[in-house]
C-alpha cells in the first residue's frame, strides 16, 4: 500500500495543479458566473420590458391629455349656459336672429317641454316658417352648422294652394342638447 502512495514528480504535480485549477474554475463557472449572467440577461430583459410599457404609459397618458383637452372644448361648446328657462329663451332668440338675417317669416315659434335625463338636457322648439324652399334650407343649413349645431327632429313642407308661387310653408321641430 505504500508503494501506492508515492511521491508525486514535478511533472505529475504541475499537471495536478493545472488540472485542479481547470477544475475550480469550471466549477466557480458552473456555480457562479453562469447563473449571475443569466441573472443579468433576466434583469436586462425585465428592464426593457418595463421601459416598453413606461413607453406605452406614457403614450397612453399623453393621449388622455389630449383627450381631456378636447373634452374640455366639447363641455364648453355643449354646457347649458344658464338655467332651463335663460336656455330656452336664448334658443328662442337664436333661432329668431338667422330666420331674421335670412329673410324669413316665423309664423309660429313655440317651445316644447325640456327632457332631462342624467347626463344632458334636451331643448326642442315648434316652429311654423313661411318662405322660398331655398331659402328654408339655407335656414336649416345654418342652424346646423357651427356655432348653432341644432338638430332637425321634424320637418315637413307644404307647397300651399297657388301653383304659381314657390313659396312653402315649413312646420319644423329643432332640438339642441346641452350638459347641465
Amino acid at each position: 500500500m505504500s508503494s501506492m502512495i508515492r511521491r508525486l514528480s514535478s511533472r505529475e504535480l504541475k499537471i495536478l495543479v493545472v488540472s485542479s485549477v481547470l477544475a475550480s474554475t469550471y466549477i466557480g463557472y458552473i456555480l457562479l458566473v453562469k447563473p449571475a449572467k443569466e441573472k443579468f440577461v433576466a434583469l436586462d430583459e425585465e428592464i426593457m420590458a418595463q421601459q416598453r410599457r413606461l413607453a406605452r404609459n406614457s403614450t397612453e397618458i399623453k393621449k388622455a391629455d389630449d383627450m381631456e383637452r378636447l373634452l374640455a372644448v366639447y363641455e364648453q361648446r355643449f354646457k347649458q349656459p344658464a338655467s332651463n328657462e335663460g336656455t330656452m329663451s336664448s334658443i328662442l332668440s337664436e333661432i329668431e336672429t338667422v330666420a331674421a338675417d335670412l329673410k324669413l317669416k316665423i309664423a309660429n315659434l313655440t317651445p316644447k317641454r325640456v327632457k332631462e335625463t342624467a347626463f344632458s338636457n334636451r331643448f326642442s322648439v315648434s316652429l311654423a316658417i313661411d318662405g322660398e324652399f331655398l331659402d328654408i334650407l339655407q335656414f336649416l343649413h345654418t342652424l346646423q352648422s357651427e356655432p348653432h349645431l341644432f338638430d332637425v327632429e321634424e320637418a315637413r313642407f307644404d307647397k300651399g294652394t297657388r301653383q304659381q308661387t314657390t313659396s312653402v310653408k315649413a312646420s319644423l321641430v329643432l332640438g339642441k342638447t346641452f350638459v347641465p
